[in-house]
């Protein structure tokens, strides 16, 4: 572990960042952090054995923010995120991305919510849906839609960011080995286990869209397309097996995942209302067509 220099007194947020090979992206989200209004954190950088020169740049923060780097043993976002946990110190802990950027006010806002909403265990936010791209607008667009309406029946969140009320974390952890929807399966199992949980629309955050320029933009648009039309027509969504884009490393159980992936988000979709659900099917729509055009 690289020590660095720690505040005397406990945080109100410990925020944990997951990185393998992140030396491009993890110093801009630091340099964010170190300019936001809201001083009162920490962050736990669990790196998983980098083979690039990630940890020495988040050592160049040493001295600006409050910092620690903790080297895993284990090469995986889950149990590099439960580590993290083990690490933090403040009242709440929030899981971040690497290529995650924040406005300057977004802790201050958080803060403010959280004090606001005193009832709150576990949360999200909504990604800011600012981008150049038209097609990257929709999507986002969609996410935050299906993360609002799915709030209160199916929970449904970005592990881009999930802030959890560290007591918490003594029996809710990530599962490690899920291929894909751990953090909607970490919200999933704080709520059964009585978590208040909500969806702020308020700070928002924005992240990189490198997952689409290394897959390929259009790939990628398609298989959540087509998931999600599928689910959206109904029972026959068993006849198909949407592609998943991000399927992570040999750690995980590639079976497990798939097995559950389908059922988990036609369950989501399904919970909805009817209103919902159509601006759902509205946004897949244009969605669609914008492919089509490119």
């Amino acid at each position: 572990m690289l020590k660095t220099v720690k505040s005397q007194t406990s945080p109100f947020f410990s925020i944990v960042i997951p990185t393998l090979n992140e030396e491009k992206f993890l110093p801009k989200l630091l340099a964010d952090l170190e300019k936001q209004t809201f001083k009162n954190f920490e962050v736990i950088h669990v790196d998983g054995k980098s083979d690039d020169s990630t940890c020495v740049k988040a050592a160049d923060f040493s001295q600006k923010i409050t910092l620690q780097t903790v080297i895993s043993l284990k090469r995986n976002v889950s149990h590099q995120r439960n580590t993290g946990g083990k690490f933090a110190r403040g009242q709440w802990v929030v899981f971040m991305d690497a290529d995650n950027r924040l406005k300057r006010s977004f802790l201050s806002q958080l803060a403010i919510k959280l004090e606001t909403n005193s009832d709150t265990e576990i949360f999200t936010c909504l990604i800011d849906n600012k981008h150049t791209s038209v097609v990257m607008k929709n999507l986002l667009d969609l996410s935050n839609l299906i993360m609002v309406a799915t709030a209160k029946v199916r929970p449904f969140a970005a592990g881009a960011l999930i802030g959890i009320k560290r007591e918490k974390l003594k029996h809710i952890q990530f599962d490690c080995d899920a291929k894909m929807s751990e953090d909607h399966l970490f919200v999933e199992e704080a709520v059964k286990n009585g978590c208040k949980y909500r969806v702020f629309t308020q700070p928002r955050y924005s992240f990189s869209m490198r997952r689409f320029e290394k897959e390929g933009s259009v790939k990628v648009i398609v298989a959540y397309v087509r998931s999600g039309a599928i689910l959206l027509a109904g029972p026959r969504f068993e006849r198909f097996l949407p592609e998943y884009p991000m399927m992570g490393g040999s750690d995980y159980n590639e079976d497990k995942a798939l097995r559950g992936f389908l059922p988990s988000m036609r369950d989501i979709i399904s919970s909805t209302t009817k209103r919902q659900q159509k601006q759902m099917r509205v946004i897949i729509s244009r969605l669609q067509q914008l492919i089509n055009d490119i």
